[in-house]
């Protein structure tokens, strides 16, 4: 069965039901979602489609030298469900308070020429498109001796978007994600060692079965190296982080802090601050080819690009919605977001029409740099731990500090890798004030191989040093 070709347009019907004064502006989201679940190598379960469709509508209202906000979601289209949502909106302005006089939503703009954001296969046919994936990721799996699939999920959702303001802004746009989530389990050998198992959870602006076939065989041997890995020792250590375990750290701490939100609260860093070593460059790109956040416009409808967060180690930008923008008397960056950061494989989409808009990141990418191959950082650090996979990281988008337990990750031994490691945790700062050690800041090394990862483009960094809480020294 085929999703629609055509986004929706249930802003603009909401939109020319509205009987207010402006400003406003209205948000139409429909989801469609079709899963897979797997058992073993078997597909246990097939649903879809499942479609959830929606509408928020923002008000601004005055209140003295100040705005005050109200939001209200629903599914009820008909004339009285939108004037219900209307009155509950304006219910909530009154009780609110937001430190600008005015808000300059956008007006319209032209968006990028193309940006890679639909899986075009995905969406004229999901059941056939994710099928053929789940075949292609199974495959290598066959005959293999000691690993197995132990069970999974595939979930791909189709959503279209739709935009409508006070300032006659009009605007629409699909866009697909898809969620992976595995278990990889190890048994069998002379050693009589427990099963090891290796998760693996992926979000993607598409489906990439070749690139997901390729990946078993590392999937395979990580899942046997749990098996018999050990303790690392506790103490700073130079520490390699690849960009599957830097995307649950960078998008969550660097998506706030460098937003007019984390400014309002005084909590962002300073323009110019040296907040990480000069060979760190960061920015934040809403275009980024099949980037899980990807997208024409922002979730207010205005035109997204490419901001710069860090310049050689120094804060060159931060992101703003209208919203935030307007208490700074600055312009909007196209960053207005509905959605939060890294959401589990388990929820349905993002569900953007029940949230408020505010300013966040999108694809947030880590400049290459002159390391070289992820070889060839660990010959640079010489002595130290690549973690393959951190468990739970726990970044702390507010303080900038993150932790979690390795939950596989390989010694550095002579500039070679050695025996594998799982348990203790690393930890430490994202961001810290300039002079204060933090991971940015000791980032001795960047490679040059570019990795999508969901929210994050980045290559492989060497942080040295970085703690580890393990075994005894």
């Amino acid at each position: 069965m085929s999703a629609k070709a055509a986004p929706s347009d249930m802003a603009f019907r909401v939109a020319d039901r509205l009987r207010t004064d402006g400003p406003w502006d209205v948000i139409g989201e429909r989801s469609t979602r079709f899963e897979v679940h797997l058992q073993g190598a078997a597909i246990e379960l097939e649903r879809g489609p499942i479609t959830v469709e929606g509408y928020g509508v923002r008000l601004f209202r005055p209140r003295g030298d100040k705005l005050g906000t109200g939001f209200q979601g629903s599914t009820d289209t008909s004339p009285e469900g939108v004037r219900a949502v209307l009155e509950d909106a304006e219910a909530t302005a009154r009780h609110s308070e937001f430190p600008a006089r005015t808000v300059e939503l956008p007006s319209g703009g032209r968006a990028p020429a193309e940006v890679l954001s639909v899986d075009r296969g995905l969406w004229s046919d999901p059941v056939g498109s994710i099928r053929a994936y789940v075949d292609a990721l199974l495959r290598p799996f066959e005959g293999r001796k000691g690993a197995v699939p132990s069970f999974g999920s595939v979930k791909a959702t189709l959503t279209e978007l739709s935009f409508a303001n006070s300032a006659g802004l009009k605007v629409s746009f699909p866009c697909t994600r898809v969620d992976l989530e595995l278990a990889v389990k190890a048994f069998g050998g002379p050693e009589g060692a427990p099963p090891g198992e290796f998760w693996v959870t992926h979000t993607a602006g598409r489906l990439e079965p070749e690139s997901a076939a390729r990946s078993v065989e590392a999937w395979c041997r990580h899942a046997a190296d749990v098996r018999h890995a050990v303790t690392p020792p506790t103490g700073d250590q130079a520490v390699i982080l690849p960009p599957p375990v830097l995307t649950d750290i960078l998008p969550h701490v660097l998506g706030f802090q460098f937003t007019g939100v984390a400014r309002l609260r005084r909590i962002a860093p300073k323009l110019g601050a040296a907040v990480a070593a000069d060979r760190v460059t960061i920015r934040d790109e809403g275009t980024y080819p099949w980037g899980a956040r990807s997208a024409p416009y922002d979730d207010e409808g205005a035109p997204r690009g490419t901001h710069a967060l860090i310049e050689r180690g120094s804060v060159a930008g931060l992101l703003y919605d209208s919203l935030y923008a307007s208490a700074f008397a600055t312009g909007s960056t196209g960053s207005a977001t509905r959605t939060t950061l890294g959401p589990s494989v388990d929820s349905f989409g993002d569900l953007r029409f029940t949230q408020r808009s505010g300013p966040g990141g999108s694809t947030i990418v880590v400049a290459p740099g002159d390391g070289g191959t992820t070889d060839e950082l660990v010959e640079a650090a010489g002595e130290g731990i690549l973690v393959t996979q951190l468990g739970w990281a726990n970044p702390n988008p507010i303080s900038g500090s993150f932790g979690g337990e390795i939950r596989i990750g390989y010694r550095i031994r002579g500039g070679k890798i050695a025996e594998p490691v799982r348990g203790g945790t690393i930890g430490g700062a994202v961001l810290a004030p300039p002079g204060a050690p933090s991971m940015l800041a000791n980032a001795e090394a960047i490679g040059r191989d570019l990795e999508l990862c969901g929210y994050l483009a980045a290559p492989a960094i060497l942080v040295r040093p970085l703690s580890v809480a393990g075994s005894s020294p």
